[in-house]
């Protein structure tokens, strides 16, 4: 063969070669196009789960929203959201709050926020429209742009509406029949107690399947808390209480340790063989446990039967075997137990009282020396330490009674000139500037807080619910009567109490929390329950 012609190449390899680049090619262009498939796939689920979960957040959001403006709606209507008497929630064409039906409940039912039918079954459900067979929830059902609706988008030009449903379930805070210690939910409690409300928010977007419900309770607190601990309380002389009946406050000093009466001075009840304890002058006295004052009345018809009729309670009568009374003086027979804490000298049961709040020595520090007022109303600013006498540098102006300050600032009691404007319709906190002549008020349903800076008087058949606190610059009030008297409360005086006739003293709390008929006072705090919150209506 010819070196200068070498012989040409085989037929078909460079073609050969060719075919192999471009199937390579295609095979990496299909892989690149698998990863790109993929890739954009990734993308758009990525898209979708971004959306979906910002559809989530903002109707989450939107439910939050809904359950702070139930919240402040409540608050705002304080007055009246628990009101048992006219113009509260709880009663007559105003009424809002509805009982929680027994058996099986619809889908979305608003009681369906509390899981124990047991527990469900002493609570109510709030419905704004009662006279319609749906439930129309607190009025907050459509948000939108103006009114705090949900905003995306970096300009926040993208606005969405949409609607909430907000359902609210009551309960109202009592003492259980067995163990007092124990709060539990009640229709109608027969102690005055705090309230919870269970706010249940379910949002939609407008078009859209993303929904949210949230749920939170709202709670009174009580920062302060006007309630006597012992059914009658006098800083000066108890001088007479006719045929009195005082029945006990059962847990005064500790669960089941009751006291009946408190005064830093002797209450002459007297007793059997020992002349020094007194003659017994506060006349027939009985006092005794509240399930003996019932007798064969039920509990729950104590300010009903018992204030109408009087045969149908009463405590025992004083016997020498003391058995079915406390204390007590009927002719001969005297006997003072551990109900009764004043200073005779260590005579009946009880040494004689170390404590009572009016000691000169008012140490901001330390609650138990304040004046009577302040142990009772749980202030600390009217009294001066090292002082005797209320202060009068209060309020704007520096120069207002601190007592009174007390009760208009911290309390929002109505002023009044006198009492003769108070009847069985009252309910609420009140402060008389003037002298008293005690008409029958408050009812069953409906507590006062009456505070008297002048003199008490109490004549003829009257009936009062709540406590009657008789109030002195100086530890020189005066509670005067005769007559047929019955207090469902507590009677407190900063001075003397002088009562002849017939008085039936039962002990009842009227705490800031529940008293007034249940009007919330501006005093005990509203607001979230910490801990509360849960995405779903019924929980787990």
């Amino acid at each position: 063969m010819n070196a200068r012609n070498p012989s040409p190449a085989r037929p078909g390899r460079r073609a050969q070669r060719g075919v192999t680049t471009l199937a390579i090619t295609l095979i990496l262009l299909a892989i690149v196009t698998v990863i790109v498939l993929f890739a954009t796939n990734v993308a758009f689920f990525e898209q979708r789960t971004s959306t979906n979960q910002n559809r989530a957040v903002s109707t989450e959001q939107m439910a939050e929203y809904a359950v702070s403006l139930g919240g402040q709606y409540l608050n705002a209507n304080r007055a009246v959201v628990v009101k048992t008497a006219t113009g509260g929630w709880l009663t007559g064409g105003t009424r809002r709050w509805l009982a929680c039906p027994s058996g099986t409940l619809a889908a979305g039912h608003p009681c369906l926020a509390e899981r124990d039918p047991t527990r469900r079954a002493g609570m109510y459900y709030y419905d704004n429209d009662p006279t319609t067979t749906d439930v129309d929830g607190i009025p907050y059902s459509t948000l939108t742009a103006s009114t705090g609706g949900i905003l995306t988008g970096a300009d926040s030009s993208s606005r969405f509406s949409g609607t909430t449903v907000l359902n609210a379930l009551l309960c109202r805070v009592g003492p259980n029949a067995t163990n007092p210690t124990v709060p539990e939910c009640q229709l109608n409690p027969t102690a005055a107690g705090n309230v919870a409300v269970t706010l249940v928010a379910t949002s939609q977007v407008a078009g859209e399947s993303a929904a949210a419900t949230v749920k939170e309770t709202w709670a009174t607190a009580m920062t302060m808390n006007p309630s006597a601990p012992v059914p009658l309380i006098a800083s000066g002389l108890v001088e007479g209480l006719g045929n009195a009946q005082v029945v006990a406050a059962p847990n005064a000093g500790g669960y089941g340790v009751a006291a009946s009466i408190w005064s830093p001075n002797d209450i002459d009840i007297g007793s059997s063989g020992a002349s020094a304890c007194g003659s017994g002058g506060l006349g027939s006295v009985s006092t005794c446990h509240l399930g003996e004052y019932l007798q064969n009345t039920p509990r729950t018809n104590l300010k009903t039967t018992c204030a109408t009729s009087n045969n149908a309670c009463g405590c025992p009568a004083v016997s020498a075997s003391g058995v079915d009374f406390l204390s007590g003086h009927s002719q001969s027979t005297r006997k003072e137990n551990l109900d009764i804490l004043d200073r005779d000298g260590n005579c009946g049961t009880l040494p004689d009282i170390t404590f009572f709040p009016r000691n000169p020595y008012d140490d901001p520090n330390d609650p138990t020396d304040d004046s009577l007022f302040e142990y009772i109303f749980d202030v600390d600013y009217v009294v001066a330490e090292g002082g005797t006498t209320v202060q009068t540098n209060c309020g704007s102006s520096g120069t207002e009674n601190c007592a009174a300050y007390a009760l208009t600032n911290d309390y929002n009691a109505t002023v009044l000139p006198n009492c003769s404007s108070l009847n069985t319709s009252s309910s609420g906190i009140f402060y008389v500037t003037g002298d008293c002549d005690l008409n029958s008020t408050g009812s069953a349903t409906a507590s006062v807080i009456l505070v008297v800076d002048g003199e008490v008087r109490i004549n003829g058949n009257v009936d009062f619910f709540g406590m009657l606190f008789a109030r002195s610059n100086d530890n020189t009030a005066e509670v005067r009567g005769n007559g047929n008297v019955k207090i469902f409360g507590s009677l407190v005086v900063e001075g003397d109490v002088n009562i002849t006739g017939s008085i039936d003293l039962v002990y009842d709390s009227t705490s800031a929390s529940g008293n007034a008929g249940g009007v919330i006072p501006d005093s005990v705090k509203f607001g979230r329950v910490t801990g509360s919150w849960l995405d779903s209506q019924t929980g787990i």
